[in-house]
């Protein structure tokens, strides 16, 4: 009784800890939400879920999966919130962000209310995450591992950044490791249960965002290791055990179970667009079609420039679109009706813009990418302490099996292939995992998309499984200074991400500047996401606003909207997040310059990049029609004219000499984040636009 009462009691307390780190975890998740103001992607994930429930219907936003959506959108599904009419050209028209902007900003919704209750659901996503990392952990290396783990997740400033916002990233994490772990589970012991657990993590992945795919060579992958490995597979599928003895057999029934489970996350995968393949409800509402043709985002035909500048031909030429293999497969799909239209256009439209996508990194610029951007991302954006453990951790496991294959004379001899004899049982144990780890790693060196740290999330619960491995040095050296050693360093990781409360999506490494330096290396979702709005709003009622009460002048980048917040500023080459009424050119004249860190890398303006005579020569002829025409326009929603298209284009080429002016200086106030501060003169206006750059 005694040693039953302490086992219960430990698990008691066990339960009682990782309950405790896993609210510690969401609590610091949502707590930041009052300072982080909308981020680009939050306007559409929440208006394309919000409709899914309401209506469905699936126009909008169906490219990043459907489960992130509709998970931040649940809790006001039926509260008060006043939708567009589904009769406005814009939702006819499947126009996401403009839908979007009309939801949020001009129908009279509360805007913190729909950002605390969505960013509240997510951040379960990743309370989700980090059980799972303690889980794995603790049952690969042991439960100090598990503690090492649990402490390494909860304060990870990626994960705390994805948890407390309305994207796709955490609970697209969430559902591969969980479905990989399902997975697992079954091809080692097959009950109902399991089955039916496997069939719905699996279908959720495939919800939770487009490149959810990867299950299926993960699946194959796991199925053959399970078939080398050569032990028998237990089937509880009714009142009776059946072993599988033998390659073949075991073959055989790991193909049977992930066809089951593959036929459950099919179902999984229908519900999600409530079973039916067209992707509107023509009950509801008429449509056009979705925002782009099919022949669009199936390669078969451009689409176009930006229809209102004429800077288009400063941009490097962008390919010849030509269907890929990947196109071929989903208008197979397609025409045979075997998925939902919703998921595979938006499968393709992922495709296709993960093809071709302007991005930043170190000053430079391109449109296909580096293999170095996710490497360089992770380093720079992961803590430095977590960095060290991961190397303590595979120096661990590198050594105890260097250890086990001096203990055991037998590996290496010729024997029949058998996985647990020629590898460690925790590499077998973890192989879905490592698996894993390693095919999304080959992947993201080789994407093309270019613009953000956030798309290798899922590679972070692996990374910090890796890590506390670092506990196995206990095992040879049984003394304090070990275990004071992980402690410390993990207290410092800790640390490290206290520091960069609230703005956890800022975040970057202190050995290289921190925040303060970080959009010199990475902007866009690693760094500015346009979440710094509700702190330029405190900053503008400042002290030391005050005691210079010089006009100011924002170039925002993001969601958010200034109208609305009721900013006394006067934007500026930000058009493309504004949809409300618009004077070009902006009048720039001395006082203040707040800017954000994408904008002012210019990394989406039609200028970005070296500013060549090519720049100079268009400015100058604009400058000189401009000499003989009214001064500025208006952009009305109708209006299309010459001297239009001239004014917007001068206050574009204007922004983009204003921040090659500033790009070396530093800022004298980085305000929520993102947006830097800088004070201009009257000569320094007049040298950043009209004097030669060099």
């Amino acid at each position: 009784m005694t040693i039953t009462h302490h086992i219960r009691n430990s698990r008691r307390t066990t339960a009682f800890i990782v309950a405790t780190a896993l609210l510690l975890y969401w609590l610091m998740a949502i707590s930041v939400s009052p300072r982080v103001g909308v981020t680009a992607d939050e306007v559409v994930h929440f208006t394309g879920g919000y409709s899914y429930w309401k209506f469905n219907d699936y126009r909008l936003h169906p490219e990043n999966g459907t489960l992130p959506m509709r998970l931040a959108a649940l809790p006001l599904v039926f509260a008060d919130l006043h939708f567009p009419s589904l009769q406005d050209p814009q939702w006819i028209a499947s126009k996401v962000n403009n839908v979007g902007e009309l939801f949020f900003f001009h129908q009279g919704n509360d805007v913190s209310k729909i950002l605390l209750y969505g960013r509240m659901m997510l951040a379960l996503a990743g309370a989700v995450t980090i059980w799972l990392t303690w889980r794995w952990s603790r049952g690969l290396f042991g439960p100090r591992a598990g503690w090492l783990a649990l402490g390494l997740t909860v304060f990870c400033p990626a994960l705390l950044t994805h948890g407390g916002l309305i994207t796709s990233d955490i609970t697209m994490t969430a559902c591969m490791i969980g479905a990989l772990s399902a997975c697992w589970l079954v091809l080692h012991r097959a009950t109902w249960g399991r089955l039916l657990l496997a069939g719905i993590v699996c279908g959720l992945a495939f919800l939770s965002k487009m490149s959810g795919v990867i299950l299926i060579p993960l699946l194959a992958t796991m199925v053959l290791l399970r078939c080398l490995r050569g032990t028998p597979l237990i089937l509880v599928l009714g009142e009776s055990v059946h072993w599988l003895r033998g390659r073949l057999a075991v073959l055989a029934g790991s193909i049977a179970l992930m066809t089951i489970v593959a036929a459950g996350s099919l179902i999984v995968l229908w519900g999600g667009y409530g079973f039916r393949y067209s992707g509107f409800n023509l009950e509801k509402s008429t449509t056009t079609g979705y925002y782009l043709d099919w022949d669009v985002v199936l390669n078969k035909t451009s689409i176009p420039y930006r229809s209102d500048t004429s800077l288009n031909d400063l941009l490097p030429s962008r390919p010849i679109p030509h269907p890929t293999s990947i196109d071929h497969l989903v208008e197979w799909l397609r025409d045979r009706r075997l998925l939902p239209e919703a998921y595979l256009w938006g499968f393709a439209h992922t495709h296709k813009f993960s093809l071709y996508r302007p991005a930043f990194l170190l000053g430079q610029y391109r449109t296909t990418g580096w293999p170095s951007f996710f490497p360089l991302a992770f380093l720079l954006k992961t803590t430095l302490p977590a960095l060290v453990l991961f190397t303590t951790g595979i120096a661990a496991l590198v050594w105890t099996a260097r250890r086990r294959s001096l203990a055991d004379p037998a590996i290496g001899a010729t024997a029949p292939l058998k996985i647990g004899s020629i590898c460690p049982r925790w590499l077998y144990r973890g192989s879905p995992l490592l698996l894993f780890f390693v095919l999304y790693w080959l992947m993201a060196v080789n994407m093309h998309l270019n613009i953000g740290h956030r798309h290798i999330l899922p590679t972070y619960p692996v990374f910090y499984i890796l890590a506390s491995a670092s506990v196995l040095w206990l095992g040879r050296y049984k003394n304090r200074m070990v275990t004071l050693g992980l402690v410390a360093t993990l207290g410092l990781h800790a640390l490290d991400s206290i520091n960069a409360r609230p703005f956890y999506i800022s975040y970057f490494q202190p050995l290289v500047g921190g925040a303060a330096k970080g959009y010199h290396y990475l902007v866009d979702s690693s760094y500015d996401w346009g979440q710094g709005l509700p702190d330029l709003a405190v900053w503008l009622k400042s002290d030391q606003r005050r005691s210079d009460p010089a006009p100011v002048h924002l170039c925002y980048f993001g969601a958010d909207s200034p109208r609305e917040r009721g900013l006394d500023v006067i934007r500026f080459g930000d058009d493309l997040a504004d949809f409300g009424p618009r004077t070009y050119p902006a009048q720039l004249n001395a006082g203040w310059y707040a800017i954000s860190a994408t904008h002012l890398m210019q990394v989406y303006a039609p200028t970005r990049g070296d500013w060549t005579a090519a720049h100079e020569e268009k400015y100058q002829k604009i400058l000189a029609r401009l000499a003989h025409a009214k001064p500025n326009a208006q952009r009305t929603g109708k209006e299309s004219t010459s001297v239009l298209e001239d004014c917007s284009d001068l206050e574009i080429i204007q922004t983009t000499r204003i921040c090659h002016f500033l790009r070396d200086r530093p800022p004298l106030e980085v305000v929520g984040g993102s947006i830097l501060i800088f004070k201009l003169s009257a000569a320094e206006i007049k040298a950043a636009l009209y004097a030669p750059i060099q």
